[in-house]
Parts: structure tokens; C-alpha cells; sequence
């Protein structure tokens, strides 16, 4: 199965969607590969350097240019978990990527701009593989949180999950993955699972 993390726009929580994704993966003690496709290599550098169990059981694959992403998606055996995490501001490489998803996890977060991102993202995941997105960073309690979730809702645009504002959550190689961050990631994986399953 392929995942691929895709935003548009950086800065809206898609390398840690990917990371605590691929974690989730190695439940029950299977192995996993992430696939960074980002230039800044920030998840490569958080899986190597963080100490976390759960990323023994994860192979790295970084893979910036076309040819090394179509070469790391060619090399996946049918039975594989393979998270790929996209690059910001680079639809070319973002589009070949989702392309060859089975199921796409969209980061996003509350606020006017994301709307149109997210919208235009969609317009490139192809028809028949679904696709949803997960709120990061979301002060759950407010308006404008509850807002973005009726949006998204007469939208049509399923939200798998949400990851609350968290310092621990975005900590990156500084430290092992939150409790808070794997119990939003366990829904918004389950749902990525479960919508891949219905579309096969």
C-alpha cells in the first residue's frame, strides 16, 4: 500500500503526518519504508536521529527528483507499507507521487488561505483513489476550528482526523513520538487504511 502525504503549501504539518503515519505502520512488529521526497530531508533526518522504537522498523528511502521517487515506488513489493512524504511548492514532483498512490493524506490547518491549497491538491489526486485530510496543529476548542470542519463538510471533502496544537507532537528528532500524536495519527491512519481497502 502507498501513502502519500501531499500539501501544496508548506508549513502545515505534512513531514509529521508522515512520520507518526509510518510509525502506525510498524504496529504488530511489520517493517515500513518512508519515502522522502523533500529536498530538507526533515523526515530522513527525524526517523535517524530520534530515539523511538517504533522507528527500527522503518526504512528510509530519501528520493528527491522524479527518477529516485519513481525508482523507490518501482522497488515496493505488493505486500509493502511505503509513506511517501511530498515536498511543498513542487506539484510536478507532488503530482507524480499521487499518481501512484493507493490512498492520500492531506495536511492542512485552520485559516482562510488553506481552503484554495487543499482545493487544488485535490484537483491532481486522480479520480477513483481517496483521499482526506488531517488538521494539524487545531486549537480544537475554538470557532473557527468548528468552521473550517462544516467547510470541509458541505465540501464534500472527507477529514480523517485531527492532531491538536501539541508542542510534543512536532518535537522531531529531539525526541520519541507523542502519546497525543499517535492516538490522532492511530484515526487518521485507520481511515487511510479502511479507504484504501474500499477502493481496491
Amino acid at each position: 500500500m502507498i501513502v502519500v502525504t501531499a500539501a501544496l503549501k508548506g508549513g502545515v504539518g505534512k513531514t509529521t503526518t508522515s512520520v507518526y503515519l509510518a510509525a502506525l505502520a510498524t504496529t504488530n512488529r511489520r517493517a515500513a519504508i518512508l519515502v522522502d521526497a523533500d529536498p530538507q530531508a526533515s523526515a530522513a533526518e527525524w526517523i535517524e536521529h530520534a530515539a523511538d522504537e517504533r522507528f527500527e522498523r522503518i526504512t528510509v528511502v530519501e528520493a528527491p527528483t522524479d527518477r529516485l521517487l519513481t525508482r523507490a515506488l518501482n522497488k515496493a513489493e505488493p505486500d509493502d507499507v511505503v509513506i511517501v512524504d511530498t515536498p511543498p511548492a513542487h506539484e510536478r514532483l507532488t503530482a507524480k507521487a499521487v499518481g501512484r498512490a493507493d490512498v492520500v493524506v492531506v495536511p492542512t490547518r485552520v485559516g482562510g488561505i488553506e481552503m484554495p491549497r487543499v482545493e487544488a491538491l485535490m484537483e491532481i489526486v486522480p479520480n477513483g483513489t481517496p483521499a482526506g485530510l488531517v488538521i494539524c496543529s487545531a486549537r480544537t476548542f475554538t470557532r473557527s476550528y468548528r468552521d473550517a470542519l462544516d467547510v470541509w463538510s458541505e465540501a464534500k471533502v472527507p477529514v480523517w482526523g485531527t492532531a491538536p496544537e501539541r508542542v510534543a507532537i512536532t518535537a522531531g528528532p529531539t525526541g520519541p513520538l507523542s502519546f497525543d500524536g499517535l492516538e490522532a495519527y492511530r484515526k487518521v491512519w485507520r481511515r487511510a487504511q479502511a479507504a484504501a481497502r474500499a477502493a481496491a
